[in-house]
C-alpha cells in the first residue's frame, strides 16, 4: 500500500501542477532567502567590518523575522491547498480508500514537495551565497577582499526549521483527514455561506477604527509616542480593513442592489451578484494581499529613504568633519595650543586644514512658544499625540557677545536688555523675547554665520539634534547671560566647549589626522560628545546597507506571499465559477459577456487590494519618518519620494500579474 500511494501521489503532483508548481517555487525562495540571511548572519568575517555589531543585530533580526513569516505562511498555504482538495480527497472514501490510505498519499505528497524545494533552495542559496556577499561589501563600500564563507551551522538551521515546518502540516493535514466526516469532504465546497450579520454596524465600526488609525499616524510628531503606538496602529489598520473586506463590501454590494436603475442590467445583474458570493467567501484573502502589499510598500520605502538618504543622516549629525563638545570651559591657551596641534598635524598627514572653531557655551532644551522663552514643565513632557517638547521645543545656546565678535569678527556692541538670535529656522520671527518676566530687544535675527553655517550646514550646533531646532541667543556680556542660563538650566551651571575641524584629503590621510588629533583633544579634558564624518559615514552604511538588504529580502518574501496567495485564490474561484458561468451561456449570455464579466470581477478583486495598499501606505508615511527621525534621517521629502518610487514600481508589477492571471482564468473557465 504504501508503494501504491508513492506511485499516486506522484501521480497528483504531475496532474495538479498548476498549483502545485507555483507552492514548489514559493517554498524555494522561502528556503533560499532563509538560508542565505542564516549564512550572512554566521559569517565570520561580519566582524572584520566597519558597523559589524550593528550589522550583525540586523541580520539577527532578519533571521527572526523571516523564519516566523516562512512558519506563518507555509502553514496558512498548506491549508488553502488542503481545503480545496476536500472533494477530491472525499471522493477517495467513496471508491473504497480508508483515511490511513489517504494519509499515506498527503505524507508522500508532501515529503516530495518538501526534500525538493529545501534541496533547490539550499542548492541556490549556496550557488548565490558569494554573489549576494559581493553586493552587500559594495554595498557597504567594505574592503572586498573579505572572503565569503559557506556556513554548515547556516545549512543545519535551516534544514532543521523546513524539516520541522514539514513535521507540522503533515501532522495538520493527519489530524484533519481523521476528524472529517467523508460525506463532508465530498460536498465541502457546495455549502453554503454564512450569513453575514449586523452589516452596517461592522462597517461603521471598521470606518471608526481606520480612521482613528489614520489619525494617530498624520498626527502623531513625537518619536518616542510613535514608537509605542505604532505597533498597534498597525493592528488596528488590519482588524479594520478585515472588516470592511468582509462586511462593508458586502455592504456596499448591497446598496448597489437597492439602486435598481443600476443593478437590473445585464452586465452588472451578474457582476454584482456572483462578487457579493466571491467577496464574502474570499474576505481573509483579501485582506492578507492588502497586509501584505502594505508591508512590502513600508519595508523597501523606509530602507530605501535610509539608504539613499545616508549623507542627510550624515550632516545632521555631523556639522563638520570632527565635533567635540567638552563638558569643560578651555582657557585661550588652550584653544591656540589646539589650534596650532591641529594644524601642525595637518600638515605632517597631507591634509588641507580647512577650519577650525573653538568656543564655550551654556545650552538648554527650552521651550519658545508666543515670543517667550522658558523651561519644560511636567505637563509639557507627558507623552501625546502633538507633545510641546517636540512642537515647541528647541536647543538654546547662550553666548557673550565676546565669543561672537572672536568668531565672526565682528562687534554687535548690545546693551543688558538687548540680544542677537542666530539659528537656520526660518520660520522663527521676533522683535522681542521674554526671558523670565524680562523682555529683551531682539537686534537682529541672523540666518547665516559661522556658527549655523557649518561645513555640512546643518545648522552648527554640538549635538545630533535637527538643525531647525538650534537658537543661538548672543547677550552683551557674561554678566547678562547667567541669570538666563541658570534658569533655563534650572540652577544646573553647566558650560561646555564646542570645537569644530575641518579638513580635506585622501580617506587613508584623514583617517591617520583625525587618530592623531583626537589623543591630543582628549587629553585637554572629558568629551563629552564626540563624531568623526568619515568613521560616521562607515557606521551609517553598515546600519542602513544592512536594513535595506534585510529589507530587500523581506520584500522578496512578502512579494512571494501576495503573487501565491492572488495566484491560488483566483485559480481556485475560476474553477469553483466554471459552472456557473456555464450556467450564464445556457440562460443566453454570449461568451464574449461571459468573458467582460470575468475581467470586471478579476479587476475589482485584484485592484481593490492595491488601492487599499495605496492608500495604507500614504497614511503609514508620515509615522514611518516619525520613526525615522531617531536615524537621524530629517528630510520628509526624500522619505515621500522613496516610497512613491516603490509604490510604481510595485503597481507596475502588479498590473503585469493581473494581465497574466487574467488569461489563466480565461483558460480555467474555457468551456
Amino acid at each position: 500500500m504504501i508503494r501504491y500511494a508513492f506511485r499516486l501521489a506522484c501521480a497528483n503532483l504531475k496532474r495538479t501542477q498548476n498549483v502545485t508548481l507555483p507552492f514548489f517555487i514559493a517554498s524555494t525562495v522561502t528556503v533560499f532567502l532563509h538560508f542565505l540571511i542564516m549564512t550572512m548572519m554566521f559569517n565570520p568575517h561580519v566582524p572584520a567590518i566597519r558597523g559589524g555589531a550593528t550589522l550583525a543585530f540586523i541580520f539577527q533580526l532578519g533571521v527572526f523575522v523571516i523564519t516566523t513569516f516562512a512558519i506563518l505562511f507555509m502553514i496558512s498555504i498548506h491549508q488553502m491547498l488542503l481545503k480545496k482538495r476536500k472533494k477530491e480527497l472525499g471522493l477517495y472514501t467513496i471508491l473504497g480508500m480508508e483515511k490511513k490510505h489517504i494519509s499515506w498519499i498527503l505524507f508522500w505528497e508532501n515529503t516530495l514537495q518538501t526534500l525538493a524545494s529545501l534541496v533547490l533552495g539550499l542548492a541556490l542559496g549556496w550557488i548565490g551565497g558569494r554573489l549576494m556577499w559581493m553586493i552587500l561589501l559594495r554595498m557597504l563600500n567594505s574592503p572586498h577582499g573579505l572572503p565569503y564563507a559557506f556556513s554548515w551551522t547556516a545549512l543545519g538551521w535551516t534544514s532543521a526549521v523546513f524539516l520541522g515546518l514539514f513535521l507540522a502540516t503533515t501532522g495538520i493535514s493527519l489530524i484533519q483527514i481523521h476528524r472529517i466526516n467523508p460525506i463532508e469532504l465530498l460536498h465541502s465546497e457546495k455549502q453554503a455561506d454564512k450569513p453575514v450579520r449586523f452589516l452596517a454596524v461592522k462597517t461603521g465600526i471598521g470606518l471608526i477604527c481606520l480612521i482613528a488609525a489614520y489619525a494617530v499616524a498624520l498626527f502623531t510628531n513625537n518619536m518616542f509616542t510613535a514608537l509605542m503606538v505604532f505597533f498597534f496602529d498597525c493592528m488596528l489598520v488590519i482588524f479594520a480593513t478585515s472588516i470592511l473586506f468582509e462586511s462593508g463590501t458586502t455592504f456596499f454590494l448591497r446598496r448597489l442592489k437597492k439602486r435598481k436603475s443600476f443593478y437590473y442590467k445585464p452586465d452588472n445583474f451578474v457582476a454584482v451578484s456572483m462578487l457579493s458570493h466571491r467577496i464574502r467567501r474570499h474576505a481573509a484573502s483579501l485582506t492578507t494581499i492588502c497586509i501584505l502589499s502594505t508591508m512590502l510598500l513600508v519595508t523597501m520605502g523606509g530602507c530605501a529613504a535610509l539608504f539613499f538618504g545616508e549623507e542627510n543622516a550624515l550632516s545632521e549629525s555631523n556639522p563638520d568633519d570632527l565635533t567635540y563638545t567638552l563638558s569643560e570651559e578651555l582657557t585661550s591657551s588652550q584653544r591656540d595650543e589646539i589650534t596650532a596641534a591641529a594644524a601642525e598635524l595637518a600638515e605632517t598627514h597631507h591634509v588641507t586644514l580647512e577650519d577650525v572653531q573653538i568656543y564655550s557655551y551654556g545650552e538648554a532644551y527650552s521651550k519658545l512658544e508666543k515670543g517667550t522663552l522658558s523651561p519644560f514643565t511636567t505637563d509639557d513632557y507627558l507623552v501625546g499625540f502633538r507633545s510641546a517638547v517636540i512642537d515647541y521645543g528647541y536647543d538654546i545656546f547662550f553666548i557673550p557677545a565676546a565669543t561672537y565678535q572672536r568668531i565672526t569678527g565682528q562687534a554687535p556692541e548690545l546693551q543688558d536688555d538687548e540680544l542677537l538670535i542666530l539659528t537656520g529656522n526660518d520660520q522663527i520671527h521676533l522683535s522681542e523675547l521674554t526671558i523670565q518676566d524680562k523682555t529683551y530687544a531682539v537686534r537682529d535675527i541672523q540666518r547665516s554665520t559661522p556658527f549655523t553655517q557649518r561645513k555640512y550646514n546643518n545648522g552648527g550646533g554640538t549635538n545630533s539634534s535637527d538643525s531647525s531646532e538650534l537658537v543661538f541667543l548672543v547677550f552683551a556680556d557674561e554678566a547678562a547671560m547667567l541669570p538666563v542660563q541658570d534658569y533655563l538650566q534650572e540652577g544646573e551651571w553647566e558650560t561646555s566647549t564646542r570645537i569644530g575641524v575641518n579638513y580635506a584629503g585622501t580617506l587613508e590621510d584623514r583617517t591617520a589626522f583625525y587618530e592623531a588629533l583626537n589623543q591630543k583633544i582628549r587629553s585637554l579634558g572629558p568629551v563629552q560628545y564626540a563624531t568623526c564624518l568619515d568613521y560616521d559615514r562607515q557606521e551609517f552604511k553598515s546600519m542602513y546597507g544592512g536594513l535595506l538588504f534585510v529589507g530587500v529580502f523581506f520584500s522578496i518574501l512578502f512579494l512571494t506571499a501576495t503573487v501565491l496567495i492572488i495566484y491560488f485564490k483566483q485559480i481556485s474561484e475560476a474553477m469553483d465559477d466554471r459552472e456557473q458561468y456555464i450556467i450564464l451561456q445556457k440562460v443566453g449570455m454570449d461568451e464574449q459577456e461571459v468573458s467582460a464579466t470575468i475581467n470586471r470581477q478579476v479587476m475589482l478583486v485584484f485592484f481593490l487590494p492595491l488601492v487599499t495598499a495605496l492608500i495604507h501606505t500614504g497614511f503609514a508615511t508620515p509615522l514611518m519618518q516619525t520613526l525615522l527621525v531617531a536615524l537621524k534621517l530629517t528630510n520628509p521629502i526624500f522619505t515621500y519620494a522613496c516610497v512613491s518610487v516603490c509604490a510604481v514600481i510595485f503597481t507596475i508589477f502588479y498590473l503585469i500579474f493581473y494581465r497574466m492571471t487574467s488569461q489563466i482564468i480565461k483558460k480555467e473557465v474555457a468551456f
